[in-house]
């Protein structure tokens, strides 16, 4: 398995129940080395498999995918981060059996058990396997409005919420991730994950990859906040060395956060036209 850190990743699809068809599709993943010109062999991607890769010491990046009518075979990512002898999986992967896959991955990688799981928002990208984790007696840590949108829409409903990131700008410590709550942006409750060793920050499906020219999915947006939660991030994680999207492409330091400003700003002058 390839360490993909500290070089700049290109990892998978764009795309996803957070996206919108103007975002062409990609099956390419490239990496460009910092040290070295030459760009190493892809890695390993069959879309309707489970992906998991690490990219520092005690952090992976898992990726799965659905196969999504009208938009074809669209992946997300998620982080698993080591904890001591336990793993931090950062949202599930996109399915219950894909979540089973993701678990025996982990195990045969690591030699280490999933006991903690940081939902990213109530979308099914982010905690489609949800109840089987539970069931396995994995700790949930979501925002305290995820279970109440998701019994709403009928997505998975997490059995515990951390009351205290119903705060804008709270920032709550689980192991070496630190959950934060910026705002509405994507949806009302997404949160943000930052693996505060190696300086990684993921931003979720509020974060647009660099090769996105729209905002996705805004059926559960609020775009009028979403500039202010991107700008607390970047404002409170400016030492971030990668930044991680839902779907996307890695990209080192905090451009993809002024990437999605950039979005939003185009989307408020299209829609005074």
């Amino acid at each position: 398995m390839r360490n993909l850190f500290p070089i700049i990743v290109c990892a998978v699809l764009t795309l996803s129940s957070c996206e919108n068809k103007s975002d062409t599709p990609q099956q390419t993943v490239k990496s460009a080395a910092v040290e070295e010109s030459k760009t190493p062999a892809p890695a390993e991607t069959d879309n309707r498999l489970v992906v998991l890769n690490k990219i520092t010491d005690g952090v992976w990046l898992h990726t799965s995918s659905q196969d999504v009518p009208g938009y074809g075979v669209v992946p997300s990512n998620g982080l698993a981060v080591k904890n001591g002898d336990e793993i931090i999986l950062v949202n599930t992967a996109w399915g219950e059996l894909a979540t089973v896959e993701l678990i025996d991955k982990i195990k045969a990688e690591t030699g280490l058990e999933v006991k903690k799981l940081i939902v990213g928002h109530f979308h099914p990208d982010s905690l489609a396997g949800l109840d089987w984790l539970e069931s396995k007696g994995v700790e949930v840590f979501a925002h305290p409005s995820t279970p109440g949108l998701s019994a709403q829409r009928g997505t998975p409903i997490p059995n515990t919420s951390v009351p205290e990131l119903a705060k804008i700008g709270t920032r709550v410590k689980v192991g070496p991730v630190e959950v934060s709550y910026p705002g509405p942006a994507h949806t009302e409750d997404n949160l943000m994950a930052y693996v505060t060793g190696p300086k990684i920050l993921y931003g979720g499906c509020m974060i647009r990859a660099a090769n996105h020219k729209s905002l996705g999915n805004l059926t559960d947006a609020n775009i009028e906040k979403w500039p202010d939660a991107l700008k607390w991030a970047k404002q409170t994680y400016p030492e971030t060395k990668m930044t991680i999207p839902s779907h996307g492409n890695p990209e080192a330091g905090i451009t993809l956060i002024d990437h999605s400003l950039g979005l939003l700003e185009k989307h408020k002058n299209q829609a005074k036209k």
